[in-house]
């Protein structure tokens, strides 16, 4: 038996000498057979500008198999050596941003970031929040060993440093413990989401408190890198009383780091506002959703066919748009479309013999949707749910029984439909149910391109060259409902110079193609489309026009509103539109936007977008925190590389100044010149003094359109324009816009019995422009005020 054993093993140990040395590789990528590189090499970057890495891993030495390099650490040394704790490092998400990995210091920031794994070629990014040259450092971690040792490094191409440049002007930076790395900051807005505070165990109660950590870096040092700002007094303040801070004053520590602390006592979106002498950021918090706050009814009366009628749907599931419809908004008193329902109890389920609908709605269906029926009817509030109507756009009712039950529950009678949003709103809509009544009258429906001709298509009266179009012919009874004209005796037909040929005849529908030759096209654009359906057994006559247009027409855009308010995400829909107005459904992009410029300069402006457009609509969400006109530029790339552009003006809150207004003061008159008109101040004239030009208090304020009060016991002169207010002493230089103190290098004072101020620091506290204009020898002789 020994030796029939030791024959076997020989004869196994020869059989693996025969076998490719690949057969013994590793089966895992490791350090020594893989490698990172920086996309450029040694680059250089500014503060918290993100540097592209790729990981490339393998399983053989030779860099043939790809394979994933496990248990891997990424982090940053500073050139004492010394691992960086202020730099964010992970994968990039589907929008290119940096999602943090999480870091091996149970919990708190050390520095070192964890992989699970680099799979094969691995893109990662690298921000760093400080100036300074650091090396990077990838490796493996070691069976056995603890973060900071025995880690395996990785080959590295392209170089291994980074240089960060220093910032050129006072900046702050927003981190909290549940993500480890910097919240991201655009345009001077970070954004803290639902999913952190959820994540991090917070509660809505207006008792349990969040932090987040910010951190106030100087511009250049003496050693050319930033330093924190110590001791420092950064002031905060909420646009929402549901949004309570601990302290509205808070002082940085010897880092330059300052604790935020706030509760929520609601599940709602707001905005702290973290200011720091002229540097002012903006923390969104998105703890609520801002869609689905008020559902209206804006339809309801009609009629729905009953489930007992011979011609009742065959689908699984009915929609109710004809006899009900629903406007939804969301908190801000946008109009939300599309389906945005998921997580409310009324939001569409599966038909019931799919699911059971109590285990879809979590029990909670009947509470958020009620019935009143006739008494005969056996429809639940399980058979009706809130849906999106894709073709009608617009939200309604669904009927997702089954078609069995129809004849009992969809039986003739008034209904009357109640439902309700998790906010607590509610609406109220009734609906009838009948049989079909008489022919009453034909509808033609009509569709462009290849769409299936029994699905319910929107009336269109365009057509392009090149595309098919066809036609549905639908019965209308008394009451409204429309049913399929599926009758041996109805005719459909067509004509025009565009047809190229009829490509189907099905009684109640047919469907055509046009001509698409290029040498043709221009004679047929404007032509018409003449469709007739003919009915000789009901007796009835129906024709439709359809004007024919160009295939490649150029498009631009439109967008449906041009104001909103301030501090909260205003939604504006755009549609892709040709010259008529009409929007081009076929057309389909990606969306691209940025704001061009902006009326008010201190204003935070910021617009986000749908990623793609479809049916030719999209949207986009504007936001500023202060009141301002700005010009957003938007645009839709399509597939074959063309790009429609628009140009959106939008107002944010009752702007304190309209544009174009303009004051000029003239030294040692006491007339001025306001947007053109000739204007007495009947007061003492402006003049120089300090290098500075004063004027009149109440005569500057009311010229500017401010309201102006004088606080004799407090000698303090306040201005209010829009959203804006001054606040400056008698012989103070300290003074406060907006409740941020701020300081002139001169003061206001009072002389003759007249209160003078010094002109810029109101103008620009205001908002305007102000300028020193010349004569002829170069001598300062009036100041304008420009918007």
């Amino acid at each position: 038996m020994k030796k029939k054993v030791v024959a076997l093993l020989t004869l196994a140990m020869f059989v693996m000498t025969l076998l490719p040395v690949a057969a013994f590789a590793a089966t895992e990528a490791t350090p020594e057979n893989s490698y990172v590189e920086f996309e450029y090499e040694d680059p250089t970057v500014d503060v918290n500008e993100v540097v592209k890495v790729t990981a490339y891993t393998y399983a053989d030495e030779e860099q043939q198999d790809d394979k994933p390099l496990k248990d891997v650490r990424v982090y940053l040394k500073d050139a004492n050596g010394k691992v960086v704790k202020n730099a964010t490092i992970g994968k990039f998400d589907v929008d290119g941003n940096i999602t943090p990995a999480k870091q091996t210091g149970n919990g708190r920031n050390n520095g070192i970031f964890k992989f699970d794994q680099l799979t094969e070629k691995e893109e990662f990014g690298i921000s760093v929040a400080s100036a300074g040259v650091y090396t990077l450092y990838v490796g493996q971690l070691q069976k056995n060993a603890t973060d900071d040792k025995n880690i395996a490094e990785v080959e590295y191409k392209k170089g291994r440093t980074i240089t960060v440049n220093p910032l050129d002007e006072d900046s702050m930076t927003f981190t909290h413990e549940y993500i480890q790395g910097n919240m991201k900051v655009n345009d001077d807005v970070a954004v803290l989401e639902k999913t952190v505070l959820e994540n991090a165990g917070f509660e809505f109660n207006g008792v349990d408190t969040f932090t987040v950590t910010g951190r106030l870096l100087g511009k250049d040092g003496a050693d050319n890198s930033n330093k924190p700002i110590k001791d420092a007094e950064v002031t905060l303040s909420s646009n929402k009383d549901n949004l309570q801070l601990v302290e509205e004053t808070v002082t940085t520590d010897r880092n330059g780091e300052f604790d935020i602390e706030f509760s929520l006592d609601a599940e709602v979106n707001a905005t702290i506002t973290v200011t720091y002498g002229d540097l002012e950021y903006t923390i969104r918090v998105n703890a609520g959703s801002s869609e689905l706050d008020t559902i209206n009814t804006t339809k309801e009366g009609g009629y729905v066919l009953a489930g007992k009628d011979d011609n009742w749907s065959e689908e699984d599931s009915v929609l109710f748009s004809d006899a009900v419809q629903f406007e939804l908004l969301d908190e801000n008193g946008n109009v939300v479309e599309g389906n945005k329902l998921a997580g409310e109890p009324a939001e569409p389920a599966k038909p019931a013999e799919l699911a059971e609908p109590a285990a879809v709605r979590g029990g909670k269906h009947d509470k958020y949707v009620t019935i009143k029926k006739p008494s005969n009817s056996t429809l639940e509030e399980d058979d009706l749910v809130l849906a999106w109507d894709d073709e009608e756009e617009c939200y309604t009712l669904e009927y997702t029984g089954v078609k069995a039950d129809a004849k009992k529950d969809l039986v003739e009678g008034e209904y009357t439909v109640t439902v309700a949003l998790k906010s607590g709103s509610k609406a109220t809509a009734t609906f009838n149910v009948a049989k079909f009544g008489d022919v009453k009258d034909l509808a033609i429906k009509t569709y462009r391109g290849n769409g299936k001709l029994h699905e319910p298509v929107k009336n269109d009266d365009e057509i392009a060259l090149g595309d098919e179009f066809g036609i549905i012919v639908k019965y209308v009874d008394e009451n409204g409902i429309e049913i399929n004209a599926i009758n041996e005796d109805l005719k459909v037909g067509a004509e025009g110079k565009a047809i190229q040929k009829q490509l189907i005849d099905a009684g109640y529908t047919a469907a055509y193609m046009l001509k698409e030759d290029s040498t043709v096209n221009e004679s047929l654009i404007g032509t018409t489309i003449k469709v007739t359906a003919f009915d000789s057994k009901e007796k009835k006559l129906a024709t439709k026009e359809l004007t024919v247009v160009d295939a490649y027409n150029t498009y631009g855009l439109a967008f449906d509103n041009n104001e909103g308010k301030v501090n909260v995400d205003n939604n504006v829909k755009v549609s892709i539109v040709d010259k008529n107005g009409k929007v081009a459904e076929t057309v389909k992009g990606d969306v691209y936007a940025y704001v061009d410029s902006q009326s008010n300069k201190d204003a935070k402006v910021t617009v986000a977008t749908d990623k793609n457009a479809a049916k030719g609509k999209f949207n986009i969400t504007v936001y500023a925190n202060q009141p301002t006109t700005a010009d957003i530029v938007v645009g839709v790339r399509t597939s074959d590389a063309k790009i429609y552009a628009g140009t959106l003006t939008y107002t944010f809150g009752e702007e304190s100044i309209p544009a174009g207004t303009s004051v000029v003061m003239t030294l040692g008159s006491t007339e001025m010149i306001v947007n053109n008109q000739l204007v007495d101040m009947k007061d003492a004239a402006p003049f120089a003094q300090d290098n500075r030009t004063f004027v009149p208090f109440r005569a500057l304020g009311e010229a500017l359109g401010a309201k102006v009060d004088y606080d004799q016991d407090a000698k303090t002169v306040t201005y209010k324009l829009g959203s804006s207010e001054i606040v400056m002493t008698l012989g103070s230089k300290d003074y406060t816009v907006n409740g941020v103190k701020k300081t002139m290098d001169v003061a206001p004072f009072a002389k003759d019995n007249r209160t003078y101020v010094p002109v810029r620091f109101v103008g620009e506290g205001l908002g305007f422009t102000v300028t020193g204009l010349t004569n002829a020898n170069g001598q300062y002789v009036a100041v304008a005020f420009t918007k």
